[in-house]
């Protein structure tokens, strides 16, 4: 993606649990809501990302995790990118942005759902709403705005994409191209503060980290793993909590939430076993010893994977994941590769 603001804006998903209440060590405080944007997240998404623009910014796996996510919602992507664009929106003025995905239509794939993003910063309503109006002026669209319990609500139709957007504070603006999302966002219903099993899931993410956040599994992908595991689990993940530092290279922690200690310890063992194999069919792409750095662990009910890349090696990975491949395979992955021993 080549506008920075895009990738400001959005960011990126999926994991840590009980793992460092465990281990009797006391979380930092994260940033509150206000800041970060979750005050204004309804209760109701299923996955919650929140960036540090500033950090992320010109993170390459960042940028290419925002690509990824905004393909989901191709008209909110098109529409924030002209925004961009046309208001000259800077990254320096968005602090925090949150992207957060609602639920999963019926009958839909996972993940298929409503898309919000939700900048924090130095943003100015009227400043926004004047140029928005100029610029879906210029192809014979139109903004309108009516009022919702206090705030006004924009929509702005160009062609056949329609964006929605609201200020829930004079420095929090919410977009999205669900009108109904948009309005639980901007409405007093119960914000994702409010969601009890949300609020445990976020409170177990490295909340100083530059990107984090977390998700519900959802019971399709919870059962497909029961199957791939060969009935070893008793029930799936039930959430994925995700924390990266892309500032050097990339730091990423990943860790699913299962249903018991039990369960924890299986996945573990079943994990560490898999990456070997794992490890030697990425050599096709020459990725064999980047898998082969992914250090997995259980501790109560988490299971958590982690993995440390420096700069080469994250181009590396974009360069395959793009389909650029590598000059060369790596060589087999070693005896015990993969496992929690590995941990240097």
């Amino acid at each position: 993606m080549s506008h920075r603001a895009i990738q400001a804006v959005c960011v990126v998903a999926l994991v840590t649990s009980g793992a460092l209440a465990a281990c009797g060590k006391k979380k930092p405080a994260g940033p509150p809501p206000e800041v970060t944007g979750l005050a204004a997240v309804p209760a109701s998404a299923q996955v919650v990302l929140v960036g540090d623009v500033g950090k992320i910014v010109d993170a390459p796996l960042v940028s290419r995790a925002v690509d990824q996510l905004l393909g989901r919602d191709a008209d909110l992507a098109a529409r924030w990118q002209k925004l961009r664009d046309t208001c000259k929106l800077d990254a320096s003025q968005i602090h925090h942005a949150a992207l957060a995905i609602g639920p999963t239509p019926t009958g839909q794939r996972a993940g298929t759902g409503p898309v919000l993003l939700v900048a924090t910063g130095k943003l100015v309503e009227a400043d926004l709403a004047t140029c928005v109006r100029g610029m879906v002026g210029q192809g014979g669209g139109s903004l309108t705005a009516k009022d919702n319990g206090g705030r006004t609500l924009y929509q702005a139709k160009d062609g056949n994409r329609t964006l929605f957007f609201a200020f829930t504070r004079a420095d929090t603006v919410v977009l999205g191209a669900n009108e109904a999302f948009v309005l639980e966002a901007i409405g007093t219903g119960a914000k994702i503060p409010d969601n009890p099993e949300m609020t445990k899931w976020l409170g177990l993410a490295e909340q100083k980290s530059p990107l984090w956040g977390a998700g519900r599994v959802d019971e399709r992908v919870r059962a497909g793993l029961l199957r791939v595991t060969a009935g070893k689990l008793t029930a799936g993940p039930s959430a994925i909590v995700l924390a990266i530092d892309p500032t050097s290279g990339a730091r990423i922690e990943l860790t699913a939430v299962m249903a018991s200690s039990a369960d924890a310890k299986a996945l573990e063992s079943f994990a560490q076993k898999q990456l070997g194999l794992i490890a030697m069919a990425a050599q096709a792409k020459g990725l064999g010893k980047l898998v082969d750095k992914i250090e997995v662990a259980a501790t109560d009910t988490a299971v958590r994977f982690r993995l440390a890349l420096d700069v080469d090696q994250v181009n590396q990975l974009i360069s395959a994941l793009d389909g650029g491949g590598a000059d060369k395979q790596d060589s087999p992955p070693p005896a015990g590769s993969g496992s929690a021993g590995s941990a240097q």
